[in-house]
């Protein structure tokens, strides 16, 4: 299920029809556009400290995320990891996350601070048919390198944040769980829906919609 479309879907290719949406993430190596990672603590500079900084010193404030899923483009994540290993200088700053929620943890979230209702959340949401929201459905232990498994999860487009990526590779085997990536192409239906949404351009007015013509009119 995905946006909205003219006509029924085509049908996958053969190869594709019974190809799961996850497959278990790799204990080592680089990150990848579409893998989902538990235990990210995200180091926000405090903004009173930066405010008061009459010493030079700031001080910075841990934030952990529970769940987040890789966002930035898969060919840059693999060349910058390559340089990296070749010990030549690195192509990728930072890396791009979007918070991951449990599906019922964002839907009482949306339903409190958006008046998003239950219909809204199952027609809309769920079906991937809402701009900002994005509906995966549960991992199976087998498809997670942990061997747990995630119910239903979702996530919000308007929540995301970056991390230095030096930071993100020393980070990786000391405290961060790798847990599952998305296959293709819902790696990819993801990222265009996510890039899409933050591409989106606000208009002074919407178009006037001319009268429609009833019935018999000339």
């Amino acid at each position: 299920m995905g946006d909205l479309v003219q006509g029924p879907p085509l049908p996958p290719p053969p190869e594709q029809e019974n190809q799961p949406l996850y497959r278990p993430s790799t204990a080592h190596g680089r990150v990848w556009q579409g893998e989902i990672l538990q235990n990210v603590i995200q180091i926000k500079p405090s903004v009173e400290s930066i405010q008061n900084n009459e010493e030079g010193m700031i001080d910075v404030d841990p934030v952990p995320h529970e769940l987040v899923i890789v966002m930035s483009q898969d060919c840059d994540l693999l060349q910058d990891y390559n340089r990296r290993q070749a010990g030549e200088e690195a192509t990728l700053p930072n890396v791009l996350f979007c918070d991951v929620y449990p599906a019922e943890t964002l839907r009482t979230k949306v339903e409190q601070q958006d008046q998003l209702g239950r219909r809204d959340w199952k027609k809309r949401i769920a079906q991937n048919q809402h701009e900002r929201f994005h509906y995966l459905q549960r991992v199976e232990p087998g498809q997670d390198l942990q061997g747990q498994g995630l119910t239903g999860i979702a996530l919000d487009f308007k929540i995301y944040f970056t991390m230095p990526t030096d930071e993100l590779y020393a980070r990786l085997p000391m405290e961060i769980h790798r847990r599952c990536m998305l296959n293709s192409p819902y790696v990819e239906h993801l990222a265009h829906r996510f890039f899409k949404f933050q591409a989106r351009v606000a208009l002074p007015r919407d178009h006037e919609v001319d009268p429609i013509p009833e019935a018999g009119d000339h």
